[in-house]
């Protein structure tokens, strides 16, 4: 099947055991008033199933109660945007304040699968490369072998794994190893790369007539 995928693209093998990152730090942009140390910072979930919501608490000053800062308690996983940091439900609920995500992640390959006794789900991750075409994966209905298929997975046994080209233009990806992916088109026309192409894949951005962008998070 050619040198396998590199199993750091593989979500279970994250730090978080998805893709995505965390919340790395919080930019107090509004120091309000009323607040007192320990008060709750409430953060939006993250994008991806499977993460945690990150948590964390204000800091204040003890003279006049503004929020000096905010500790993470709980960095969270799974975040494809930086998440909202509300500090309503505190102090006079006037403090503002911005997250920054992580940066030491390493994306995983985003993908839908179908396996035994479920549906297609586009959660999961990628446990195991069996082979060129067929992954040992694990989604919201539980864990199993499929086969990467030029569709929209509609039985047991099937998975999903897309690119795109530079010019937007979108590919099943019907075979892949460490470097290079065989590709079907899908979407309206004016694709660079025909039906069956063998082409380098990265997580970059495509570049034209040379490699596609493999979907992930």
């Amino acid at each position: 099947m050619g040198r396998p995928l590199n199993k750091k693209y593989f979500g279970n093998t994250n730090d978080s055991g998805l893709g995505g990152e965390g919340v790395a730090s919080v930019t107090v942009t509004g120091a309000g008033t009323g607040y007192t140390d320990g008060d709750a910072v409430v953060f939006s979930a993250p994008q991806l199933a499977g993460g945690v919501t990150a948590t964390g608490v204000v800091v204040d000053d003890p003279v006049d109660g503004t929020v000096n800062s905010i500790s993470i308690t709980n960095p969270g996983s799974g975040y494809t945007s930086a998440p909202t940091v509300d500090l309503t439900g505190e102090g006079n609920g006037d403090a503002t304040a911005t997250a920054t995500l992580t940066t030491s992640g390493v994306n995983a390959i985003a993908f839908s699968s179908y396996v035994d006794g479920g549906s297609n789900q586009t959660d999961g991750d990628i446990v195991k490369q069996v082979a060129a075409r067929r992954f040992k994966v694990t989604n919201s209905d539980g864990t199993g072998t499929c086969k990467l298929v030029a569709a929209t997975p509609s039985a047991a046994g099937e998975m999903m794994i897309s690119a795109t080209d530079s010019s937007g233009k979108t590919y099943y990806v019907t075979k892949i190893s460490a470097r290079r992916a065989t590709l079907t088109q899908y979407g309206a026309g004016g694709h660079e790369f025909t039906d069956g192409t063998s082409q380098k894949w990265s997580f970059d951005s495509a570049v034209l007539n040379d490699s596609v962008q493999l979907d992930n998070n």
